[in-house]
């Protein structure tokens, strides 16, 4: 009976993992039968960031902080232009001139050769300030708003960051807890194996022994395999490179 419940998950894992391969070449625009070899890079080194180290990494590298950033940026730019108009403008016009009768423009006997002025112009408009004060008043308002974008992100990013250290964190102590009974499992599976040896234990003992030892490693795996999927998503929300074993 255990050998043929045993048959059907090991044919559900089959297909299932024949089902992920598909899903990867889709993913990659490849022939969706395309070959795919998988390298185990499982690992569950500690991951010995802080949470506020990878709060600061995410708020750096995030590309949609970046985004509203520049948005923000944009609009207190807007404003200052608006603001411009409360005060003079002033411009330098220069003119230079040269005359005369002949191709040579050497000048005539009632007009000099050459001709040269500058002068500054000053220009103020007292009469739409009204109109400015609208227009700054409508720059700032996009500005706040801006801000408000800006600090909402930020906050959902952060949030976002701290779920991931926290999951992270808990599949890192399910590690070390299906470790241990990995190790438990792998004792309790010698001794009752030496006391059946020994003619104090029976068969029954051992069998039983070896399904713990033998449920206890695919347990480890899967729980080796959250952490590395939750560091990944964890860097993912950081706005970084997944690292991989390092």
């Amino acid at each position: 009976m255990e050998l043929a419940n045993g048959l059907q998950f090991l044919l559900r894992a089959e297909n299932s993992l024949e089902l992920a391969r598909s899903k990867f070449n889709i993913l990659l625009r490849r022939p969706i039968n395309a070959p795919v070899e998988i390298e185990d890079i499982l690992s569950d080194r500690p991951y010995e960031k802080t949470i506020d180290a990878c709060i600061t990494a995410a708020l750096d590298n995030r590309p949609e902080i970046r985004a509203f950033a520049l948005r923000h940026e944009q609009a207190k730019n807007h404003v200052k232009v608006a603001q411009g108009d409360y005060y003079p403008s002033v411009s330098l016009v220069g003119n230079y001139a040269k005359f005369g009768d002949t191709p040579s423009l050497s000048g005539s006997i009632y007009k000099d050769q050459e001709s040269w002025y500058v002068m500054a112009v000053a220009n103020w408009n007292f009469w739409e300030w009204g109109k400015t004060k609208h227009r700054v008043s409508a720059g700032q308002s996009r500005e706040n708003q801006a801000a408000d974008f800006l600090a909402n992100v930020r906050d959902q990013v952060t949030l976002e960051v701290k779920n991931a250290f926290l999951l992270l964190h808990e599949a890192e102590k399910q590690v070390l807890v299906a470790t241990a009974a990995v190790e438990q499992a792998e004792e309790n599976f010698r001794i009752n194996t030496e006391r059946y040896r020994e003619q104090v234990g029976t068969a029954t003992e051992v069998i039983d022994a070896q399904t713990l030892l033998t449920k206890a490693k695919p347990d480890r795996h899967n729980a080796r395999g959250d952490f590395n999927i939750s560091r990944a998503r964890l860097e993912r929300a950081m706005g970084v490179l997944w690292s991989g074993t390092k």
